[in-house]
This record gives structure tokens, C-alpha cells and sequence, in this order.
């Protein structure tokens, strides 16, 4: 099959490959199926056994493999439509001995799915039996984490500094350096020279300067990567920042003096460090999970040792693709040289549906054994489509623009995520932008962000769930204090406030507040409410 999951012409014979509907044996005969790939070509080989789930739901999925002799197979849940990515996934190594599989994961759109089974080896006899796909609890909004909301929870990238000097209201708790001109290709343009006075180094200084001037105790999370063409493993490969950069370095030491000088020069400053951005797109990475995790190795060894309280952030991984290169690169020992695990999700207008996005990653990191680790969003955003389905323009209503993000914020801190970095401050697109043009006003997602981030610091989330009616309900505590917010994901709902919460007063994202009525009835729309 290619790359989008059909199938592909195979070979030089010009015959066609085609897709089978594959039934499973009896179940526990023992007997099973006998699945044995000959030659992969430029595709694929994989045994799929589909099924139709329910988006957000958990399915539960188990099976048996052997094969005649050692090997390695992969076996995940994916969904059928673009972009064919997997939502759980696990790599076995099997043996002449039945073994018993299982996993895990939530769909995370509607559509078929599938069960794939893909031996890693060609020439090898793999035999399935006894095959399983059968449906959990649907998703709920249960708080995953106790603490209050971290002050990484309120980040975002500023990326205009020097045509604005300006600083959020909020102080955020972490600022990302990307797309900010401070790369190692910036930084290094000349083999094996530093000079720290050249452009890259005057900006890079002018961010560190200009955050630890407005607020110290901030968190800078610089990214480290995209090496210069001199010592790129394939200078003329294409990249969006130019020839070679997204490349591995032909010489790791190269790389190892990058990470150390930068280190050196910012230890005490710049506490933070992601290893690479989205490693899964090859616009931005041409080398192996194995490369990266030898760079990783490396990076440790010298973040560490300059400063013990660094803290490494994996590669951010994207969505739709970063799933499975999150599960070869812990499957390669990642894991033991990072401190966070790094993802990017964006949304839109069912910010929700992050949910079953941040399960899914949990549950890879489960498997490897580094579900300790925090979970961080570093890029991330509210973005619209230019046109809809029809063709038209879309255009986000105020309360779209006002209501989205804190809806993502309460949604990825239920599932675990402690660190986002929203892309970014001063913006491109309406509802993405949080400043105006001319950088000196905030526009309604600005204001509305600002306000969430005021009600959301040192609260703690205490439980979360959603009524028949689909009003999210969300209850919170900051010392004495209890507060809850409501949102309704669908049409504005007129909802009757239970006597035990005592409700008095309502506050909105627009800046207003009231009085509850006697009655306790409150029309509940996508832009949540404080009820307290």
C-alpha cells in the first residue's frame, strides 16, 4: 500500500496489488492465520481487520501472535481516513510461542478504523489468532491531575520582538523560542567559529534579556536544531528555512558543541530546551528516530553538566504523525534523556476533541514506562479553517474567538497536559491573534486569554464531567474558594444550577458579571461561564 493507505502498483511486473477483507479463525482454535510478506517494494504490507467505532470512545483491542522464528511485529489501531494515522500502537517481539497482545486507544474522528498487524521482517511466517476489538468507557473529563495549574500551563510564543517591545499582562509562565531567528543556523552560519556578536546571537540575547527583565521566574524552552548547511549530513536537501538544515549534522560532535556552547553561555537563563521541532514532518527532519536519539544522548550529557537543573523536552511531535515516532523513539531509549514529553495540537472549534489526541500519547508513554514524566503542549493554538465545507469564508463569532482556547485549556489540563505555549502572541489569522496590528491593543482572544489565565492560576481542577443535556461542567477550587465553569459544545442551553451549589454570582469572558437570578436558571453557550 502507499503512503495514504491504498493499494499501490507493486514491483516491476505491473501487477496490482489489492486490498482484501480479511475474517478472523475460530476463536481459540489455535490454528489462526498465516500472514507472511515476500517484499515490501516502496509500500507496505499490513493485515487489517476493520471496525466502526465511536470518536472518543475507548476500544480495547487484543489478539495472539507467534511466528516461526524471531521477529518483530507492529500492531495498532488506525483510522481509516486521512491521514491514515495510527491511534495506539505497540511493537512486539514474537517467537514460536503464542503471545498474548493488547492495547488501547481512543478513535479521534469519525470514520472507520482499523486493527493492523505489520511484521517489521520480510520471509518471516506470522500467525494471528483469537482477535478482539471491543468498545470501553466513552471519554470523560475526570481530572487526570491534582496540583493546582502550573504557570507552564499559560505559555506562547512571541516572535515579533524588535517590531514591538511589549510584554502580556499575564506574565506567561513559559515562552518558546521558535520561528524567532535564533536557530543554530543562525547562530553558527560559519564552520566551527562562534561569534557571539553576529545577528543570530544579538537577537537570541534580545529575547533572553527582554522576558528576564518583565518577569524572572518566566521559563524560556529554547529549540534546539536546524543545523547550518556546512554541517548538514545532506546540504542540498530542501527545508522551509533553506537548503540542508533539516538534516541531521554530518559529525554528532558538531552537534555536541552547539548544544554546549549555547548551554554555557545561558546557563541560569534559559532553563529549558526541546531536542528538535515536529522530527516526524521530513520538512523538518531528514535522519532516523535512532540519529535523534543519539543527539538526544548528547544533548543530555551537556545540558546536564552544565547546569543540573535543566530541564530536556523531547522532539514536539505533530498530531497527526507524531504518535508512532514518539513510540520508536522511546522504544530506542529516548526516553531515558528527557525530562518532558513534547507534543503540538491545535484546535478549532471542538477544542474537546483533544482528548482523545493527549489518551492516546499517554498511553504510549505508558507503555514504555515514562508516564511519570509531565506532558507538555509546546505549540499549539486556536486556528480556523479558511472556508468551510461549502466553499465559504469562516468567519469565528466573538464568543468563538473568546470561549475556544479556555475550553482547550480545561480540556488538555483534565488529560494531563501541564505546559502549553499558545502559537502565537502577536498572531496571523482572526481568532489566532491575540494583539492588533499594531501590537499595542489586545483583540478578543487576547482579552479572553488573559481572563482565563486569571481564574485558571493556582486553581486546581477538582472534578469535570457532561451532562445529558452537553453542558461541560467543570469544578474548581483555589484555597476556600470553589468555582465552577460551564459551557454548552452544541446550541446555548438554558440549565437549572442545583440549590446544593449555593450559585450567586456569574462572570463571562467578556469582562461582565452579575447577579444570579432567584430561579437559578443560566443560558449556557460555547463560551464557558464562571459560576460561583
Amino acid at each position: 500500500m502507499n503512503a495514504w493507505g491504498n493499494a499501490r502498483y507493486a514491483h516491476d511486473d505491473g501487477d496490482r496489488t489489492r486490498a482484501e477483507t480479511v475474517g478472523t479463525a475460530p476463536q481459540g482454535t489455535g490454528r489462526g492465520q498465516r500472514f507472511h510478506v515476500i517484499d515490501r517494494a516502496q509500500g507496505d504490507a499490513q493485515l487489517a481487520y476493520a471496525f466502526s467505532p465511536e470518536r472518543g470512545r475507548l476500544y480495547r483491542a487484543s489478539l495472539k501472535l507467534r511466528a516461526d522464528r524471531p521477529a518483530r511485529v507492529e500492531v495498532m489501531l488506525r483510522r481509516e481516513g486521512p491521514p491514515y494515522d495510527p491511534y495506539a500502537l505497540a511493537t512486539v517481539q514474537v517467537g514460536p510461542q503464542w503471545q498474548q497482545v493488547q492495547l488501547e486507544g481512543r478513535p479521534i474522528s469519525e470514520g472507520g478504523s482499523s486493527l493492523r498487524i505489520a511484521p517489521l521482517e520480510t520471509g518471516v511466517d506470522v500467525w494471528i489468532d483469537d482477535v478482539r476489538v471491543e468498545p470501553g468507557p466513552p471519554q470523560d473529563f475526570r481530572p487526570v491531575l491534582e496540583q493546582p495549574f502550573a504557570p507552564e500551563m499559560f505559555g506562547l510564543h512571541l516572535m515579533r520582538l524588535g517590531m514591538h517591545m511589549n510584554w502580556p499582562q499575564f506574565d506567561p509562565g513559559l515562552v518558546r523560542l521558535w520561528d524567532t531567528r535564533t536557530m543554530w543556523k543562525d547562530l553558527q552560519p560559519e564552520p566551527h567559529r562562534w561569534d557571539f556578536s553576529n545577528t543570530g546571537f544579538r537577537r537570541l540575547d534580545l529575547y533572553v534579556d527582554h522576558i528576564r527583565k518583565h518577569s524572572p521566574a518566566t521559563r524560556i524552552l529554547y529549540v534546539l536544531g536546524q543545523t547550518p548547511q556546512w554541517a548538514s549530513s545532506a546540504p542540498q536537501s530542501h527545508s522551509p528555512y533553506g537548503e540542508g538544515h533539516a538534516a541531521p549534522p554530518r559529525d554528532l560532535e558538531d552537534w555536541r558543541d552547539y548544544v554546549r556552547t549555547l548551554a554555557r553561555r545561558y546557563a541560569g537563563r534559559i532553563t529549558h530546551w526541546e531536542l528538535w521541532n515536529e522530527p516526524d514532518y521530513r520538512i523538518f527532519y531528514l535522519g532516523s528516530v535512532e540519529t535523534m536519539v543519539e543527539m538526544a544522548r548528547i544533548a543530555h550529557e551537556e545540558l546536564k553538566a552544565a547546569d543540573p537543573r535543566n530541564t530536556i523536552v523531547s522532539p514536539g511531535l505533530t498530531a497527526s504523525q507524531g504518535l508512532r515516532w514518539l513510540d520508536r523513539f522511546l522504544a530506542a531509549g529516548g526516553g531515558r534523556y528527557v525530562d518532558v514529553i513534547g507534543f503540538h495540537w491545535y484546535y478549532s472549534f471542538h477544542p474537546e476533541g483533544l482528548a482523545a489526541f493527549i489518551d492516546n500519547v499517554r498511553g504510549v508513554m505508558r507503555a514504555h514506562g515514562v508516564d511519570h514524566k509531565p506532558l507538555w503542549n509546546t505549540e499549539g493554538a486556536l486556528g480556523f479553517p479558511a472556508k468551510d465545507q461549502d466553499g465559504e469564508p469562516v468567519h469565528p463569532t466573538l464568543a468563538q474567538q473568546r470561549g475556544l482556547t479556555l475550553r482547550a485549556l480545561l480540556t488538555m489540563w483534565s488529560r494531563g497536559v501541564s505546559g502549553f505555549a499558545y502559537y502565537f502572541w502577536e498572531g496571523r489569522l482572526p481568532g489566532e491573534k491575540m494583539l492588533t496590528n499594531d501590537f499595542k491593543h489586545y483583540t478578543e482572544s487576547g482579552r479572553a486569554y488573559l481572563r482565563a489565565a486569571g481564574w485558571l492560576k493556582d486553581a486546581r481542577m477538582v472534578d469535570g464531567y457532561r451532562t445529558p443535556q452537553g453542558v461541560h461542567v467543570v469544578r474548581m477550587e483555589r484555597g476556600a474558594r470553589t468555582f465552577r465553569f460551564l459551557w454548552s459544545a452544541a446550541e446555548p442551553v438554558t440549565v437549572r444550577l442545583p440549590e446544593a451549589w449555593q450559585a450567586r454570582r456569574i462572570a463571562r469572558l467578556d469582562g461582565s458579571t452579575g447577579e444570579i437570578s432567584t430561579d437559578q436558571r443560566v443560558v449556557v453557550t460555547g463560551a464557558p461561564v464562571l459560576i460561583e
